[in-house]
């Protein structure tokens, strides 16, 4: 089993160790396990939600060679001055698609509602678990090809530590709350409502803008108007994946103009459910964070960094990276027959 180690100069956890193939998997060379009639290459699924015809048309299983996993305790523990524990949690695919070659932006709004769907529940359903803290939800998205990566997928991940990035999120999130009593999100949404230089599209409901120190080229941020720091609860209210779906599916249908390739990540609040390593851990987060999803296309090909020390370099400021978003029609072609 993989463990999780603490880098004691950047306090970035590291999942190091093998990750054996479970034993529920199978291999077929030349096949691509996500399509239908192959399920038997892929673990059992957890989920899976199906049409009319009763035909699935999304599914959820476990990772064939997960980097963490349900069995045993967390056993954190020291070895001198490190800090290590055991890769307990989860990682599954969530396939949103029976079509191989299309993206998730290309497939029928009724079952982009599905898989919205499946997402709300997955990281509901990993948060009782109150061994972790955090379930990250992404998709790295490649041009369609005949491996696998051309099968429209995203994964879910349960961690026993909270993801670098989304620590100094909530942290900046409070700092700024303590100080002026109101939301960050909700300061810069109105800014960026009120100045209309980088917002791209918008509904009653959500909010799309690429935002002012993007980090990569046409970077666009898609969030909720009104205030909350769960996409999962917000999103189990009435109406509101119903909103949601065809506004996120025309952004990814913009950015999809510009570069299939492209990465997508879900930031929500941390499970405040988990275990606490304090007793006011992070007791105004439902009031000082806002849950946002991130999109990212790779335009150039390659992400950009300075040397090894990350600062980024961007050379589409987020107003210029707005007028080219903004006169795309989300709209696509259709795919081809299979």
């Amino acid at each position: 089993m993989a463990e999780l180690r603490l880098d004691p100069f950047t306090r970035r956890w590291v999942v190091t160790g093998k990750r054996p193939v479970m034993p529920d998997v199978h291999d077929e060379s030349g096949l691509c396990p996500f399509c239908p009639g192959h399920e038997h290459l892929t673990p059992r699924a957890i989920r899976e939600c199906r049409d009319a015809s009763g035909a699935w048309t999304a599914r959820v299983f476990h990772d064939r060679a997960p980097l963490f996993r349900v069995e045993s305790g967390t056993d954190r523990r020291g070895e001198g001055m490190f800090d290590l524990m055991n890769a307990v949690g989860a990682h599954e695919i969530v396939v949103e698609t029976p079509q191989h070659g299309v993206t998730l932006a290309q497939i029928p709004e009724e079952d982009f509602t599905r898989v919205l769907e499946l997402f709300r529940d997955r990281i509901l359903d990993l948060k009782r678990d109150s061994r972790l803290r955090y379930v990250s939800l992404f998709k790295d998205q490649s041009a369609a090809s005949a491996a696998l990566q051309g099968h429209s997928h995203s994964q879910v991940l349960g961690t026993p530590v909270l993801p670098q990035l989304l620590e100094i999120e909530f942290r900046w999130s409070r700092m700024h709350f303590l100080r002026r009593e109101r939301c960050i999100y909700c300061d810069a949404l109105e800014q960026e409502l009120r100045e209309e230089k980088r917002v791209v599209d918008q509904n009653a409901d959500f909010v799309a803008f690429c935002p002012f120190a993007s980090r990569w080229s046409h970077e666009l941020w898609v969030i909720p108007v009104g205030h909350s720091s769960s996409f999962e609860n917000d999103l189990a209210e009435p109406g509101r994946i119903a909103s949601l779906a065809p506004f996120l599916k025309s952004c990814l249908q913009r950015v999809e103009k510009l570069s299939p390739t492209l990465h997508m990540v879900v930031h929500t609040e941390p499970n405040l459910q988990a275990q606490k390593p304090t007793k006011d851990w992070w007791e105004t987060l439902r009031d000082d964070y806002h849950w946002h999803i991130i999109i990212q296309p790779d335009v150039e090909g390659r992400r950009r960094f300075l040397g090894t020390e990350g600062f980024h370099f961007n050379p589409i400021p987020a107003e210029q990276a707005a007028l080219v978003l903004r006169a795309l029609e989300p709209g696509v072609e259709p795919p081809p027959p299979a």
